[in-house]
């Protein structure tokens, strides 16, 4: 009877870590702002995540990335990253995609980026049922230069492909506006300063960590990262 309660306890926290580490898997700023170039290569790296409480305070999430973007074509850029902090919850965290710009910025124009993503995760846990995880994603961008660097907007959207047996009334996408500015370091290096309402629709009381919310929803969210040219 106690082994069984340990195992369901065990089952819960599992499902509790997965569903973090999936609603921390948007934490990166969005460095696919503009395109870099036919054939020029971007690595990044990010740190940040949604607040949570520690001690009495709130912090935010130390959740950190590392990937590369490459310009396939003059206007299409590809790009892949790696979740590191996912890592230490027995989690492999990666995301892939390419950005499509149709148009670039030219007095009100902005330049408008189009992003399919595909997010993945394996477990490494040796009671978990469910290994894998595949989740398509959508972002979509504006931006204009503002002084020497670069302000922009946005959406993202995730599509669950499974929906949770326990509430029925589960949001089947995630929405997760976003904002922020891009600096120029240099020639050949930007920082990203991001703030970021993640899982808008989705009610804060749904979610496994308790986060800073607006309104009751989603997590309140803020990111940095570092792009540089190779």
């Amino acid at each position: 009877m106690i082994r069984n309660k340990s195992n369901i306890v065990k089952q819960i926290l599992n499902l509790l870590t997965i569903f973090l580490i999936l609603f921390l898997f948007g934490c990166t700023a969005h460095s696919n702002l503009t395109p870099i170039g036919e054939g020029n290569i971007d690595a990044v790296v990010s740190l940040g995540g949604p607040f949570i409480p520690v001690a009495e305070t709130k912090i935010p999430t130390p959740y950190f990335s590392a990937g590369a973007n490459y310009g396939l074509r003059e206007n299409i850029n590809l790009d892949a990253n790696l979740h590191i902090t996912s890592l230490f919850y027995e989690l492999a965290g990666f995301d892939f995609g390419a950005t499509w710009f149709p148009y670039l910025n030219d007095g009100l124009t902005p330049t408008w980026g189009i992003q399919p993503r595909l997010l993945m995760f394996g477990s490494f846990k040796s009671d978990v049922k469910s290994r894998f995880r595949i989740y398509p994603l959508i972002s979509s961008s504006v931006a204009w230069k503002l002084g020497n660097g670069l302000i922009y907007t946005g959406l993202d959207f995730v599509y669950p492909l499974t929906r949770p047996d326990y509430d029925d009334e589960a949001v089947e996408v995630i929405i997760s506006p976003f904002a922020g500015y891009r600096w120029e370091l240099g020639k050949s290096l930007k920082l990203l300063t991001e703030l970021k309402w993640h899982g808008a629709n989705v009610e804060g009381n749904q979610l496994a960590v308790e986060y800073i919310t607006i309104g009751g929803y989603g997590a309140f969210t803020i990111m940095f990262s570092l792009q540089k040219r190779f």
